[in-house]
């Protein structure tokens, strides 16, 4: 939308229960890049952003795991492992760029605690972009607490307050609070992020929110990680920095509530992780043959520019999709999944236009705006801040044909009904007179009012 109109619109007009509702929109600019990438290249265009944004944000944090070890082999394990772990919720969407831009505050955290203070300037820009690509920017302010809490707790003085440190910290933390109201939200943009992680019923709605399975195969590399902490903190013969402490503490409390910031935790602890172990092999097996093959290794390494690779392989991608060569094993490219899209069924649409409102599935959502907006208007999508806990309980009452659901229906005048083939809803009103099947495919069925 900001690519069509060349502005950001503060209000929802996507839905017809929310038009003209105040949104605040902290993922425009990436959404605005999302964009880019799709009218350029189509779902290539979007691989190939995500791929890049995800292979820059794996360098930079491989490069704090390198300057905090020099152990080539513990980086690569913990490395592997950081990126097994956040498999868990790696999707072409906006949080991605809160994986790069958490990695990037880190580092630029790290650099003015190793005394590079003059860096302080750095936190408000990388805050500014921030907080206009995605509402997890929040994480980057309890980041920096934690590294003022752990600095004051490794100098425990009065001295403290004085430092040249702590007056960067401060004055570069203050700079990127004030940056988090540079956004078209505005200072409500706290507002609605308060209120969207406050309400439990919607945050109970949304399977990213709840704990992971810690049954299932794809969580093994996080309990891998925490276990191997556990262990490099048990066997530790140095004093461990209580940022280190505050900041495996936090991620990993974040991590085992909701699942969605298993990645955060895999790309701010990976590092730390790496330096315990390193730092445990080389005091308990110093003549170890394995160390001596590592430092050769990493002297080899260490003449590599890693980021030349993090460029070349989305270029060489780019030449070879653009050229109508596919990548994927299976020689099938990048589409939609029609098992779980309604593609046939949209474009019977498109040939076919329905008057009047929809109800729609709320999984399609999206897919139903990319195809038809803005002739059509949706009943709801995955934007749940946006539609709040009314609203959406409403969705709720009727795909579960609670007491009043037909009168929601009526309530807003739906003409037509698309959902997934076999769902209650679909069953019900197939029963009815007023009610009849106008398409129907292997994954969708659409109804229309008699």
């Amino acid at each position: 939308l900001p690519l069509q109109t060349a502005r950001v619109s503060t209000t929802h007009i996507f839905s017809f229960r929310t038009e003209g509702h105040p949104s605040f929109p902290p993922e425009w600019l990436s959404q605005g890049l999302f964009a880019a990438a799709y009218n350029w290249l189509g779902l290539d265009g979007i691989v190939l952003l995500t791929a890049l944004i995800l292979m820059l944000t794996w360098w930079i944090v491989y490069r704090r795991a390198i300057r905090k070890s020099s152990s080539f082999f513990s980086v690569l394990a913990l490395i592997a492992l950081g990126v097994g772990a956040s498999q868990i919720h790696v999707l072409p969407r906006p949080h991605i760029f809160t994986y790069l831009l958490t990695a990037t505050w880190i580092t630029f955290l790290e650099s003015m605690d190793e005394g590079k203070t003059r860096l302080w300037w750095a936190l408000p820009i990388v805050m500014l972009l921030w907080v206009n690509m995605h509402g997890m920017f929040v994480i980057g302010m309890i980041v920096l607490g934690i590294y003022l809490a752990g600095d004051f707790l490794n100098h425990p003085s009065k001295a403290w307050f004085a430092s040249q440190k702590t007056k960067s910290l401060l004055l570069g933390g203050g700079l990127s609070l004030l940056a988090t109201f540079f956004s078209p939200s505005g200072p409500g943009i706290w507002e609605a992020i308060a209120s969207l992680g406050s309400n439990s019923y919607i945050t109970s709605k949304i399977p990213e929110y709840q704990s992971a399975n810690f049954h299932l195969p794809g969580t093994w590399p996080f309990i891998i990680i925490l276990l191997l902490i556990v262990v490099g903190f048990a066997r530790s013969t140095e004093r461990v920095s209580w940022v280190d402490i505050l900041l495996v503490a936090a991620f990993t409390g974040l991590a085992l509530y909701t699942s969605r910031m298993i990645p955060l935790f895999a790309i701010v602890v990976s590092p730390i992780a790496a330096k315990l172990i390193s730092d445990w092999t080389r005091n308990e097996y110093p003549q170890s043959r394995f160390l001596a093959t590592e430092e050769n290794i990493s002297k080899t390494n260490s003449t590599a520019n890693g980021l030349v690779w993090v460029v070349a392989i989305p270029v060489l991608a780019t030449v070879l999709l653009r050229s109508g060569q596919t990548i994927d094993p299976v020689g099938q490219g990048n589409v939609f999944d029609q098992r779980f899209f309604p593609m046939e069924a949209v474009s019977w649409l498109e040939a076919h236009p329905q008057d009047g409102r929809m109800f729609n599935e709320f999984d399609w959502g999206g897919y139903l705006l990319l195809r038809s907006w803005p002739n059509q208007q949706i009943f709801m999508d995955g934007h749940t801040h946006i539609y709040g806990e009314t609203l959406t309980r409403e969705y709720e009452q009727v795909i579960t044909l609670n007491t009043g659901w037909a009168e929601i229906l009526q309530k807003y005048d739906v003409d037509w009904i698309i959902m997934r083939k076999n769902a209650p809803l679909i069953r019900a009103l197939s029963a009815s007179n007023d009610w009849e099947t106008t398409y129907e495919d292997s994954t969708t069925v659409i109804l229309i009012r008699r």
